[in-house]
């Protein structure tokens, strides 16, 4: 099931980037994320999520095709980086004899993914009003793990580790809003660690990621980075720099479709 729909998903992409069609156009688009996951360990360890936020390196190709004002579609590729921390509260007494010590240790876990989406859009096309939901097949690529405790730090880093789902896809809805301004919410459909048992100051919790569910709510703003006929114009409509976009004259359009 996994393979056809990733097999789709390709087709898809490769026709709309073959097609330069009248309301086909690329857009580039970068976010905030505030990400939120908890991980199981049943045994007598407390394990609190902690929210997670990753401002950098996220970004997205998006190609668009617009079938008329009120609805559309976009698929493309991106990168970004994504991740859960959790605290964990232990009692340390590895020291045989020494009295038993309360201790926290924070446990930081993120990877690089390569995303492909394929997307709808229904409402306000034209002016950047609308909604949007979609779907995403995401290659986990590179894991790191950080873990602190004692004023110690560990760090594991690999490539295409086993520490995660390598492959995860995820479903996520957009509210898109005027100047190329969005608000997504994404949550993955596979648990996001991929091991079971972890070792911190001695004590290995042997349950520790039996579940790590994890979704983010991210804020982010999309541009136009080219046009692909003359019957595209070009408005910036700003509140800064930042958040830009350029929109599509459909006024002009329909003049041009009813003079033929």
């Amino acid at each position: 099931m996994i393979r056809k729909s990733l097999v789709a998903l390709a087709l898809c992409t490769t026709l709309s980037f073959s097609t330069r069609a009248q309301n086909g156009y690329w857009m580039s688009a970068g976010e905030m994320i505030f990400s939120y996951g908890s991980v199981d360990a049943p045994s007598a360890v407390d394990i609190t999520p902690i929210v997670r936020w990753s401002p950098v390196f996220n970004f997205q190709g998006q190609y668009h095709y617009d079938f008329s004002k009120s609805v559309g579609i976009y698929t493309g590729l991106g990168i970004r980086n994504v991740g859960l921390i959790s605290r964990i509260d232990f009692v340390d007494s590895s020291d045989v004899g020494a009295t038993p010590i309360q201790k926290e240790a924070r446990v930081k876990e993120r990877s690089y993914s390569l995303g492909l989406p394929l997307a709808l859009k229904l409402g306000d096309v034209d002016k950047g009003t609308h909604f949007t939901i979609g779907a995403e097949a995401e290659l986990m690529f590179v894991y790191k793990r950080k873990i602190f405790v004692d004023d110690g730090k560990f760090k594991t880093y690999e490539w295409f580790s086993d520490n995660v789902n390598l492959f995860n896809p995820s479903a996520f809805a957009e509210v898109n809003f005027t100047h190329g301004i969005y608000i997504r919410f994404k949550y993955y459909l596979m648990d996001f660690l991929n091991y079971q048992g972890i070792e911190i100051s001695g004590m290995n919790i042997k349950d520790y990621g039996q579940k790590s569910p994890l979704f983010y709510v991210s804020i982010g703003s999309a541009d136009l980075v080219g046009d692909f006929d003359d019957d595209f114009t070009s408005k910036p409509q700003s509140t800064s720099a930042f958040f830009k976009t350029k929109k599509k004259d459909w006024k002009n359009l329909d003049a041009t479709a009813q003079a033929y």
